[in-house]
């Protein structure tokens, strides 16, 4: 048992010592380790890599990403144990809780955010470190030779099983719910109707281990010169404006997109309530999760948002209760959800993403998408209805070619009326085909008068290029 004992003492420490981790960040937020060392693997991993890793695993990504980290974590507990153990035995706890500190600090400074507070992550560092010799006094209790307090012994082993137990309950349940809660995510659907269900809209998360919950009683809306409470907010005058929401992750005929009735103040009437500095050049934002954002103020425009509602109901925590910004033209990553903070500057701060390798402006590209048929469809000779999307953000669209031999036509589809101008426009057309298999191809024209450019690209670091294909067989 002895040559074990360091290997069963850094599983054991690692285990509680992360259980009490995620307790922390859930109870009063303290920064949870795998998420840190979840970030700390994207800052260091190959943009090409990040996106076939989104790619090949969609919306399980993240959660996988997070239970991944947590047993890495635990069995490098074990691991630093076993070899400590060997190398400095009389000395391997001393050793092991200044590893753990200096690992879990160096960690957390990479992966900081404007969330985070220096006493949470100082909380942090104690509970990983601090358990290990903790976990080593227990077990030097256990394994002492069996004497008058066997009593105590008993309940000293009841309890160690006991938090290990829960711990591990405790660490599995939060991971088996982000897995429920990503299979449970939708990530668009075609578009059947103008306006997309709150339920079937897209969604889209940096967070690993969870989107915050924000209370509206206690948000605050932090400005240089004030705070707003959501009451103030909701007073203040707000309108409707139909937008059509897409990620810069969408791939080339993908469901990452989704058309909403947003409402909520103008920002320009938000900033009217504080002082702006006059050599402001910049919009900084704040999320609840930590995101950050900044956004030129010389491009603001009357149909910039701060939303509270979409299609009608307050928005849903997923979709950045209690409010979000709209910023027609860019993609979803330049409209922040939970904001809780705006500042100026006079340079630019690029946020969250963009610190990982994605595009500054995030301009939306012209798309075009095909919604029927489905690929692969078999339908009978004759008119084929042909219908689908087309989006390019503030620009609009003018125009949607379909070709159905290998590109070397294009005919015009029916384009319907538009519903907003930043809204995405529905196409139609409805040609006649005879017997045999074909490749059906889409591509559009920007309000500019532009073409969707037909060389694939993927989407980092600044949104996919490409036309949508589909095959069908026609009998």
């Amino acid at each position: 048992m002895s040559h074990r004992r360091p290997l069963i003492t850094g599983l054991s420490a690692g285990t509680i010592a992360l259980g009490a981790d995620y307790l922390a960040h859930a109870v009063v937020n303290v920064p949870l380790a795998p998420e840190q060392a979840g970030y700390v693997l994207l800052k260091v991993l190959p943009l090409p890599a990040f996106a076939d890793l989104l790619k090949t695993l969609g919306t399980l990504a993240r959660p996988l990403l997070l239970m991944g980290a947590t047993i890495v974590i635990i069995a490098a507990y074990g691991a630093a144990a076993a070899v400590l153990g060997r190398l400095w035995p009389r000395w391997t706890i001393a050793a092991m809780t200044a590893l753990v500190a200096l690992v879990a600090t160096v960690v957390a400074v990479i992966a900081i955010s404007p969330g985070d507070s220096a006493l949470g992550i100082i909380v942090e560092v104690v509970l990983l470190a601090g358990i290990v010799p903790l976990v080593d006094a227990v077990l030097t209790q256990l394994m002492s030779p069996i004497g008058a307090s066997e009593d105590r012994r008993v309940l000293l082993r009841n309890l160690f099983y006991g938090a290990v137990g829960i711990a591990l309950v405790g660490v599995g349940y939060v991971n088996v719910r982000r897995f429920v809660t990503a299979l449970a995510t939708r990530e668009g659907t075609l578009a059947d109707s103008e306006v997309t269900s709150v339920s079937d809209f897209y969604v889209v998360s940096k967070n690993l281990g969870g989107d915050p919950v924000v209370e509206p009683s206690s948000w605050r809306l932090n400005l240089p010169t004030r705070s707003l409470t959501y009451e103030e907010l909701l007073k203040l005058p707000s309108d409707q404006l139909e937008l059509t929401l897409e990620c810069i992750s969408n791939e080339v005929g993908g469901t990452l997109i989704s058309n909403g009735i947003w409402k909520g103040p103008r920002v320009s009437d938000i900033l009217a309530l504080t002082t702006v500095p006059s050599d402001a050049v910049w919009m900084l934002t704040e999320s609840a999760d930590g995101y950050t954002e900044s956004f030129p103020l010389r491009e603001l425009t009357p149909d910039h948002r701060l939303v509270t509602h979409l299609n009608g109901a307050p928005l849903s925590a997923q979709h950045g209760f209690p409010a979000r910004f709209i910023f027609p033209g860019h993609y979803g990553m330049k409209q922040p959800k939970w904001v809780t903070r705006i500042r100026f500057s006079a340079d630019d701060q690029p946020g969250y993403w963009e610190n990982n390798g994605w595009d500054e402006r995030a301009i939306v590209k012209t798309m075009s998408r095909i919604d029927r048929p489905f690929d692969g469809a078999a339908l009978a000779a004759g008119a084929v209805p042909i219908r689908g999307i087309a989006f390019a953000g503030a620009r609009r669209i003018s125009g949607v070619d379909v070709s159905w031999d290998g590109g070397s036509a294009w005919q015009a589809a029916e384009l319907q009326p538009e519903f907003s101008a930043y809204a995405w426009r529905f196409w139609e057309l409805r040609p006649t085909l005879s017997t045999g298999q074909y490749r059906i191809r889409v591509r559009a024209r920007d309000g500019e008068g532009t073409l969707q450019p037909s060389r694939s690209a993927p989407t980092l670091p600044n949104g996919a290029d490409g036309y949508h294909t589909i095959t069908i067989t026609v009998a």
